[in-house]
């Protein structure tokens, strides 16, 4: 599943309402234990959050549901404003989400504004990861936290989200395992110490990899 012509981006409309169909059926088991995952981990239950890569909205929906931050709704392709915007209205949370476009390597955020920044499945097609890494840390507040990867909750959503996504396209695993591999976890450690961040933590098995880090701290 492609989010449009180049790589995880939405490109056009029906690109853009193609993945919200997959995100609303498929994906929502993800959405939501990623969801509780991020608050269970990270302790953090109320105040600003961003969430970058956002796409159609659907995880700051469930980070919504279960918390009381008011959320920036992220992502650089314009044409996926509108779905989150609607997806935002119908779960009745546009006083507390607020879809913006905007890129990961210059978030239209002031500094130190933000007490949690998330991301899920946008950074692995990021094109500077480690500026979109000193743009997070730049707008997290001190001691904010920061949980940007990828992931599915368990092995258990894993399977039964690609158990369905092999209908649509039998290669989709193949991209998962790649993206979640060892690889690309020590692409990340490079992306970290170039953008300067000496304090991080790798979560990492073969469901999910995920990058911590705190504001205000190398």
């Amino acid at each position: 599943m492609k989010k449009g012509d180049q790589k995880g981006v939405f490109t056009d409309k029906k690109s853009a309402e193609e993945f919200n169909r997959l995100a609303r059926t498929v994906f929502a088991p993800v959405n939501a234990a990623v969801a509780r995952q991020i608050v269970q981990e990270c302790g953090v239950g109320s105040g600003t959050a961003v969430d970058i890569g956002s796409g159609p909205g659907h995880l700051a929906i469930e980070l919504a549901r279960i918390t009381d931050l008011t959320i920036v709704s992220l992502d650089i392709s314009p044409c996926v404003r509108p779905v989150a915007v609607e997806n935002i209205r119908a779960a009745g949370l546009s006083d507390r989400i607020t879809a913006v476009t905007g890129d990961a390597a210059q978030i239209p955020l002031s500094d130190a504004s933000v007490d949690l920044a998330v991301s899920k499945g946008s950074v692995f097609f990021w094109p500077e990861p480690a500026a979109a890494f000193r743009e997070i840390r730049r707008v997290l507040r001190r001691g904010g936290e920061a949980w940007i990867g990828g992931g599915f909750g368990s092995s258990a959503i894993l399977q039964g989200v690609g158990e369905q996504m092999d209908r649509f396209d039998p290669t989709w695993i193949d991209g998962v395992r790649e993206r979640l591999g060892d690889r690309t976890a020590e692409r990340f450690r490079e992306e970290l110490n170039d953008a300067g961040i000496e304090e991080y933590t790798i979560l990492h098995d073969p469901w999910q990899l995920w990058i911590r880090f705190q504001g205000g701290k190398g």
